[in-house]
């Protein structure tokens, strides 16, 4: 949660100055470009600036790297997972599932974890 509050500066950064300027189509557009950069961030590495701070990884329930599709699907989610606006869907699902995921990862076949157990076992599928 603490990597999501994280990336929500620069969300702000990209989001707030074109809604400024063009209204709620720039509302839009900042959204779907901070979709578009942390599926790219995702899809190449599994870490948006959230998760890298906190050493934190996407990857897929097999333990394979985050690939587009995944990162795409699961940031798309973003939109459904922060309904009302204070993450309380997100919150409920990732309550109600043993690996704490939240619907986009769910839907993605994803999850988030840390890297410091990644390297204690690297071949074991989380």
């Amino acid at each position: 949660m603490l990597a999501g509050l994280i990336d929500l500066v620069p969300s702000i950064l990209v989001i707030a100055p074109l809604a400024k300027l063009l209204g709620e189509p720039g509302f839009f557009l900042g959204a779907a470009l901070v979709i578009a950069g942390f599926t790219a961030l995702e899809a190449r590495g599994g870490q948006t600036p959230g998760k890298q701070l906190l050493g934190l990884r996407v990857l897929h329930l097999d333990g394979s790297p985050c690939t587009l599709v995944g990162a795409l699907i699961r940031n798309v989610f973003r939109l459904v997972d922060a309904f009302p606006g204070v993450y309380l869907i997100a919150l409920g699902a990732a309550a109600g599932n043993r690996r704490r995921q939240r619907l986009g990862d769910q839907a993605a076949g994803t999850s988030v974890y840390r890297d410091a157990d990644l390297e204690v076992h690297p071949t074991v599928p989380l």
